[in-house]
């Protein structure tokens, strides 16, 4: 897709402007200077009302009319609103206009009320304009919804994607990119397919059966509700945990608590070692049990076993320490073991046979013997069992004294902290912040609670759901409408469970094309020893090499910025390859696709801003970047200027005299130059 000319008609502030699109090889950037309130999110609202009839504004979303259009018309006249673009896409020109009429009902009325809205899509064939049918659907086809995240973006909001715990919104980014809902949607329809069959089973089942089957709704139901429960309570701890790491930021950028919070950060790092140094003694303790920890419960046979041994002995059932095949070989050679001679028939000889054990078989005798040469064996073995594990304990018993000093130190940093009068710029003290941080803390401990809580009840409903199933897959019944909806049910949960482990593969190996492309990208923006990455989880990391070790970073907002920036033009340049590629593909054929970036460097230092601006051209064929003159001015402007191919400034009109309304006009270059 290629943008030619946006073209606004009383769409909020803007009264009838236009914007022409450059399209150069060598300079393709278009550049929309204007300042805060201006109207450069506006703009990038007309984009997604346009395509997808969607605003997001943080004022009065539901005022798309302009006021000064709207003060204007009488009473009952209709105030038009329009967003139209030209536009090439696969090499068709193509004309799309959104219109909405706005009736004025009273002489203050600058909202309208609604009385018809039109969606009209043109296309260039043959030399001739027809229109589309189903425009909607088109204009979705070109750029999908789910897509548009991705290519009309607020810069301020971009760094969250290389926030905390953010894995939802990369995976869905990375399925959307490469078409990959097309499979979820298909799992979920086999899902629905499934039940339905299931639906048929029940109609012709057994009274039994049926019970079972709604049994086992009802506990799918309950798992559902669940899952919601689950995922409401993740995405608050997540959000809470955001806010955590913010306000220990602003701690650690303040005079009077930095030296404090990189103090609680150091003990929580020495605490962190601490539970792993604690979590390797519990898997030596865990090995000492597993290999001799059956000795302490078996002493008590053990010792059973030497007093009947020593039984066998007082009664001459087993001998003291000879073996009778021993003693025959001394009678044998008619030579005593102190060398004395054993003549048949005299009192010595008759004394060493009379030490043979004679109820005794020879293989049980040996037993007997190896038993009782092992016996003090084992109960060294018992010694030495209580001893390791005693001094292991006594090892993770003065860690966890280590630990609990930490605590207590990071605990007396936070009341230092929360003794601080220091204000931020926003008018909060630091003893507010630590405060509101410290209750946030206590929020986030409950959240994981409540995630431990509900995932138990999850399993516990779990297995119950799976005695159900066994039951159901035992029920045998004769009627065959039963028995073929059963085997269409079976069918079609198989095919769902095989879709479902293809989407998983394929979304582990979209996972490893954008990481590698997001690893090209960030190395040319960030520092050398930096490198980002999307883990096997689907979080957005940032790694720094520290001698032989690669320790993750506390992503600033900055960095944030840019890892979200390579992260989207990686996906951007993988859509790009494979509308370019010959391969087919069953999914997703990718796209050219344009980047619409409103303030790409307000989180940005020089450095960073200067980086960003060589890189940011690079990312799509073409690129329409907002900005104000504060974020353009220096590295910026000395960067993309030579590449820049269209330049328009807002001038942006308060309306604050009586009998005027906010307005922006969009000046080009040459005409701020005459001052017209």
């Amino acid at each position: 897709m290629e943008l030619h000319t946006l073209t606004l008609h009383n769409f909020r502030q803007f009264r009838d402007e236009e914007i022409t699109f450059a399209r150069g090889t060598d300079s393709s950037v278009t550049v929309v200077h204007g300042s805060n309130g201006s109207g450069k999110t506006t703009l990038l609202n007309a984009f997604t009302w346009l395509f997808y009839e969607n605003v997001d504004f943080e004022n009065r979303p539901e005022r798309l009319a302009s006021e000064g259009a709207m003060a204007a018309a009488d009473v009952g006249d209709q105030v038009s609103v329009a967003v139209e673009l030209e536009f090439e896409h696969d090499g068709t020109e193509y004309v799309a206009r959104r219109e909405i009429l706005y009736r004025k009902r009273s002489e203050n009325d600058f909202d309208g009320e609604p009385v018809d809205e039109e969606l009209v899509v043109r296309f260039r064939e043959n030399g001739r304009w027809e229109e589309r049918t189903n425009a909607d659907n088109r204009l979705n086809q070109i750029i999908p919804e789910r897509l548009s995240g991705l290519f009309f973006f607020d810069g301020e909001d971009i760094d969250e994607l290389a926030g905390i715990d953010n894995q939802d919104r990369i995976q869905e980014a990375i399925q959307n990119i490469m078409g990959l809902t097309i499979l979820e949607r298909a799992t979920r329809h086999l899902d629905t397919v499934a039940k339905r069959f299931e639906d048929e089973v029940e109609e012709n089942a057994s009274d039994e059966l049926t019970k079972l089957i709604e049994e086992k709704r009802e506990i799918e139901g309950d798992i559902d509700d669940l899952e919601r429960d689950l995922q409401d309570t993740i995405r608050a701890k997540e959000q809470t945990e955001r806010e955590i790491k913010d306000i220990e930021q602003t701690l650690s950028e303040l005079d009077d608590s930095a030296r404090l919070q990189e103090q609680r950060d150091e003990f929580r790092a020495e605490r962190d070692e601490l539970e792993e140094e604690i979590a390797e003694v519990n898997t030596q303790i865990r090995h000492h049990i597993s290999e001799d920890g059956f000795i302490p419960l078996a002493m008590p046979l053990i010792q059973e076993t030497a007093e009947d041994l020593d039984e066998m002995r007082e009664q001459g059932l087993i001998p003291s320490e000879l073996s009778n095949s021993f003693i025959d070989t001394l009678l044998d050679t008619e030579t005593c073991i102190c060398g004395r001679p054993l003549e048949p028939g005299t009192d010595h000889y008759e004394q060493v046979a009379a030490m043979r054990g004679d109820a005794v078989e020879d293989g049980v005798e040996q037993s007997a013997l190896r038993i009782v040469s092992h016996l003090n064996h084992v109960t060294d073995r018992e010694t030495q069992f209580f001893d390791e594990v005693n001094e292991l304990i006594e090892e993770r018993k003065e860690l966890h004294d280590q630990v609990t000093i930490l605590d207590e130190k990071i605990d007396n940093i936070s009341s230092e902290l929360q003794e601080l009068d220091q204000t931020t710029d926003s008018g909060q003290s630091i003893s507010e912040l630590e405060a509101e941080r410290e209750r946030k803390v206590g929020e986030r401990e409950d959240l994981i609670s409540e995630i431990g809580r509900v995932k138990e009840r999850i399993e516990g409903k779990e297995e119950t759901l799976t005695g159900l199933e066994d039951e159901i897959d035992e029920q045998r019944d004769e009627r065959e409408e039963a028995l073929v909806a059963k085997r269409r049910q079976k069918a079609a949960e198989q095919v769902q469970a095989e879709l479902e482990q293809s989407f998983s593969k394929l979304k582990d190996q979209v996972r490893e094309w954008s990481n590698e492309r997001i690893q090209q990208t960030f190395s040319q923006i960030a520092s050398k020893n930096l490198t980002a990455e999307i883990t096997a989880d689907f979080d957005l990391k940032i790694w720094q090499d520290v001698g032989d070790e690669r320790v993750e970073v506390d992503k600033s907002t900055g960095e944030r910025q840019i890892a979200s920036l390579a992260f989207i033009g990686s996906l951007v340049d993988i859509a790009r390859e494979r509308y370019e590629s010959d391969a087919d593909s069953e999914y997703f054929t990718g796209g050219i696709y344009p980047l619409v970036m409103d303030s790409p460097f307000g989180a940005l230092d020089k450095s960073h801003r200067r980086k960003v601006s060589k890189v940011i051209p690079s990312l799509a064929n073409q690129v329409v970047v907002f900005a104000t003159d504060s974020q353009w001015e220096g590295p910026v402007e000395e960067e993309m200027a030579p590449i820049v191919g269209e330049q328009y400034w807002l001038d942006f009109d308060a309306g604050d005299e009586p009998g005027q309304y906010p307005q922006t006009r969009i000046e080009t270059e040459k005409a701020v130059a005459r001052g017209d």
